[in-house]
């Protein structure tokens, strides 16, 4: 890339927050919401993820309908620019059917996926995680035709880029009241290679393979519990190893959810490490939501300790990650609880 289209770029990032909520800004000629604190804020996170710059990382974050998208339903415009503001080249968005309680009005994407890549965002569906999947394989067609369904009907600015999948066998315990009905397997604290645990990952496999047949030009990516690795390389598990999922997805997501930085890159570097042979092809995903648990209690996000320590720890994770020739960038989960951190006072 020369030293004139990088200048180009840059001047598009900085001045990008104010041009897409022009019509919205204040007197001032500031985006809405956005305090002198948020944009010194923003900053400080755009320079530590170090997108947009020689390091080619890149960044993605969460955006779930019920905390941000009913959020911005009047504005997509507002989102993208604070999406600018904060460095993200990605974004994995839910895009829900008229059936879901949480549905989007199609005209909304239209907005938000025009603009996001106009400002060089890259566009991910929320998609493949019906744990229907674990029975049958008719959601894989609907999920897919129902985003390739909007892709056919819109101009090509204003597509889905790829599919961001989220099919979580260990959540499906055997007092899970979300288990499918017809599911015989569960998920153990056991682990055994032909178990139940073994069965649910192959299938989870499976399911991704089938998917990336019928994808066409979409992207396809995977989150992986990063327990899941460590067990497959210890001989409990036959299937969940990193490599199985890159065979069929272009990346994986390594969910790596914990408050403490030095645990999150101990457990994503047994999946950075098993990713040997596919190049930038692992995000490692921390956790900025509220009101979530995970195995290990409640503190499996950086929320409850507010901005400055995100920053320092975030600063850590990529330094130490980068010695990975393997990681792609962070992933944020998700949007909703990052804006309270960065607004808060």
């Amino acid at each position: 890339m020369s030293h004139t289209l990088k200048a180009l770029i840059l001047g598009l990032i900085l001045i990008t927050p104010q041009i897409v909520v022009a019509q919205s800004c204040s007197k001032e000629g500031q985006s809405p919401g956005v305090t002198a604190l948020m944009r010194s804020r923003a900053n400080d996170f755009k320079n530590v993820i170090e997108t947009g710059g020689e390091s080619h990382l890149r960044s993605s974050v969460y955006v779930y309908a019920s905390r941000t998208v009913k959020k911005y339903i009047e504005n997509p415009q507002d989102l993208v620019a604070k999406l600018v503001m904060l460095g993200f080249t990605d974004v994995y968005i839910a895009y829900d059917k008229p059936s879901s309680s949480l549905y989007i009005p199609k005209s909304w994407y239209l907005t938000f996926n025009k603009l996001a890549h106009e400002n060089g965002i890259t566009i991910h569906a929320l998609s493949l995680s019906n744990l229907k999947l674990y029975v049958s394989d008719d959601p894989i067609k609907e999920d897919l035709d129902w985003i390739k369904e909007f892709n056919n009907s819109v101009d090509a600015n204003q597509r889905f880029d790829g599919i961001s999948a989220d099919l979580e066998p260990h959540i499906l315990k055997i007092n899970s009241t979300r288990r499918p009905e017809g599911l015989t397997l569960a998920w153990q604290e056991n682990y055994g290679i032909g178990g139940d645990n073994d069965l649910l990952l192959k299938r989870t496999v499976e399911v991704m393979s089938l998917a990336k047949k019928e994808m066409g030009s979409l992207t396809l990516n995977q989150a992986l519990g990063f327990f899941f690795q460590s067990r497959y390389d210890t001989g409990l598990l036959s299937w969940g190893g990193a490599q199985q999922f890159l065979q069929h997805c272009d990346q994986v997501v390594v969910m790596a959810y914990n408050y403490q930085a030095k645990r999150v890159i101990e457990m994503a570097t047994p999946v950075l490490t098993a990713a040997a042979e596919y190049p930038r092809s692992v995000s490692v995903a921390v956790k900025t939501s509220l009101n979530t648990l995970g195995d290990d209690g409640p503190l499996t996000s950086f929320q409850p300790q507010g901005w400055d320590n995100l920053i320092i720890s975030l600063k850590y994770i990529l330094t130490e990650a980068k010695k990975f020739h393997t990681f792609r960038g962070l992933d944020i989960f998700e949007f909703g609880g990052l804006e309270i951190m960065w607004e808060s006072k």
